[in-house]
């Protein structure tokens, strides 16, 4: 997150192609910083670092760091630029390319040598497939070179942009660290069979969301941000992305809600069946989860993301109340959750009613 502070983010609402390469020159700057000061904390703190985790090992895979904020940030940096350029096609043939790569590297090493090695190397071979291929097919397809980025573009963007290190890096730190609260709360409160199903139900409800999801969210990314800066709202893209995503999720989560501990019981074995149930009382944070989330890059669009920041605030507090009183209360884990989820999809019909608002350009 830190790599590009979030200013590749902005690639895709850029005005016009002196921004969007201002953009990237600041980017790619940002990142290229952020990789070398890794380094140097890798070459000077690394034994202090794995004898803080009492892993002697870590000192060795630490070296991989460096590699992989560097891909990682070219990643998000032409992931955003070939969604710019509606070049979808190569953003979907890069998402097979790395994961199958990522995955065969894994499988062969770990067959060959029976050890963790091939878990590090795939997953940094999938991340440098990823960002060297978009990379590479981004510029090819657009016809541009690296040193025209160098050469031109504005230097007023950092300024012009202020809000995204100012206010979606935090607010994405905060999205990373409550995504990861439950499993804390869970393992603090409940017991490892508990942390063990909701991270299957969590797992299995969330695939729709990183195929699906993602995918009509890229098109309405570019496509919204393109008719705000040329009409002053986006409206007709807005609700043409919600009516898609609704008709995509209803179904799925749906039958998730009504019959989800038998399925997982029947797909996954008996002794899933409790994830199953954990499923159906997330089924309906996750529906409005997959529907609103692609809709909320509104808020980028229309430039408040100093809202967007409070939101994901009450976000931890909220995921932070409801296991707390769900097992001081109630001492149960179905309870937490329920309260999580009803909570989460308050929120979530709050981002939806905004989302809306600045779509329609009259809250600027």
């Amino acid at each position: 997150m830190m790599s590009t502070l979030q200013y590749a983010n902005a690639i895709v609402i850029a005005k016009n192609d002196e921004e969007i390469k201002g953009i990237i020159k600041l980017s790619l700057q940002i990142l290229t910083a952020f990789t070398l000061i890794s380094f140097l904390v890798v070459l000077i703190f690394q034994g202090i670092i794995a004898n803080y985790f009492k892993s002697p090992a870590l000192s060795f895979w630490l070296w991989l760091a460096p590699v992989s904020i560097l891909m990682g940030g070219l990643t998000t940096v032409f992931n955003n630029y070939a969604i710019r350029h509606q070049h979808y096609t190569l953003l979907a043939s890069n998402r097979v390319l790395s994961s199958v790569a990522s995955s065969l590297c894994s499988l062969t090493i770990g067959f060959l040598t029976h050890n963790v090695v091939g878990l590090f190397a795939g997953y940094i071979l999938g991340q440098s497939i990823s960002g060297i291929f978009l990379a590479i097919s981004s510029l090819r397809k657009s016809k541009e070179s690296w040193s025209s980025f160098f050469r031109t573009g504005s230097n007023s963007v950092w300024k012009e942009y202020i809000n995204f290190p100012k206010y979606s890096l935090p607010a994405d730190f905060i999205n990373n660290f409550t995504n990861q609260l439950p499993v804390f709360m869970l393992n603090g409160y409940g017991t490892i069979a508990a942390v063990g199903a909701y991270n299957m139900s969590n797992r299995l409800l969330g695939l729709p969301i990183g195929f699906l999801s993602n995918s009509v969210g890229e098109v309405f990314r570019q496509r919204a941000a393109q008719d705000y800066n040329n009409l002053g709202n986006c409206k007709d893209i807005f609700v043409k992305s919600l009516k898609t995503l609704s008709l995509l999720s209803i179904v799925p989560f749906g039958v998730i809600i009504f019959l989800g501990e038998d399925i997982f019981a029947l797909v996954l074995g008996e002794k899933w069946r409790v994830a199953g149930s954990y499923a159906q009382i997330m089924g309906v944070m996750f529906f409005f989860k997959f529907t609103v989330s692609p809709l909320t890059y509104v808020y980028y669009i229309a430039n408040k993301q100093k809202e967007d920041f409070f939101l994901h605030l009450l976000f931890l507090i909220v995921a932070y109340l409801a296991f707390y009183l769900g097992y001081q209360q109630f001492h149960s884990t179905f309870y937490s959750l329920a309260i999580f989820s009803a909570l989460y999809s308050l929120i979530y019909c709050i981002y939806l009613i905004r989302s809306y608002q600045f779509s329609k350009g009259e809250l600027k």
